[in-house]
């Protein structure tokens, strides 16, 4: 095996953490939000779903960097030499921040880390989009038709990421309340609608991972390249 078939297969592997990991946290979600277990079988649930969902966080973070040495290898992106090592240096350090949120959970640090946090995925997305619809438009920097539709497909993926954290926010205040008050119908009702109106965007990661994964095995019969 080459160090190319390494970073393939690689890539493979972070696709299926990723969307295996998110199907185990959607359906942990589906138990939390269940008023039929008792709320310390309930925040058990929820301690499993926090850890499941920090494989997700590092793949996403992973993807882009592998696909980037993929497609410099290939000659099919600007992203090459010194470039290259400031992605995978950057994506790294970022890992590294996601790890320190989960780990100093409910700190004043991990509330600041996780302000930086939505806002670098803010910059990411950008940092996506534009130069693949400049390519799109035939400004370059990327040559290949497939290429920045793939990219702009991963950047739907990461809005839709940064949707579920926004909608879901509320939930960790009704959980809270759960856990100090009790049940009631108004704390299940605002737990229950943070994870409904997340699940759009749940399924959009899906949506979008899979006809990325499809467009990225089959773009030389679609594309020719």
């Amino acid at each position: 095996m080459d160090w190319q078939d390494f970073f393939k297969l690689l890539h493979v592997l972070t696709f299926v953490y990723w969307v295996g990991a998110d199907l185990g946290v959607f359906y942990s979600a589906r138990l939390v939000v269940n008023p039929k277990y008792s709320p310390q079988t309930r925040a058990t649930l929820l301690k499993v779903l926090a850890w499941i969902d920090m494989i997700p966080r590092y793949m996403l973070l992973l993807t882009f960097p592998v696909g980037a040495t993929l497609a410099a290898n290939l000659g099919y992106s600007p992203i090459d030499g010194v470039w290259l090592y400031l992605v995978w240096a950057a994506s790294i350090a970022w890992i590294v921040m996601v790890w320190q949120i989960h780990h100093r959970e409910g700190t004043d640090a991990a509330k600041r880390l996780t302000r930086i946090d939505l806002i670098l995925r803010f910059v990411f997305i950008a940092a996506l989009a534009i130069p693949a619809i400049t390519s799109l438009a035939g400004a370059g920097p990327y040559e290949t038709e497939w290429l920045p539709i793939k990219i702009l497909l991963f950047a739907g993926a990461v809005v839709c990421g940064v949707g579920i954290r926004v909608t879901f926010t509320p939930f960790g205040a009704a959980f809270g309340k759960l856990m100090t008050e009790g049940s009631s119908p108004e704390i299940e009702g605002q737990m229950t609608r943070s994870l409904n109106h997340a699940v759009p965007f749940v399924i959009g990661i899906w949506i979008f991972a899979a006809i990325t994964a499809y467009l990225g095995m089959n773009h030389e019969i679609l594309f020719g390249t």
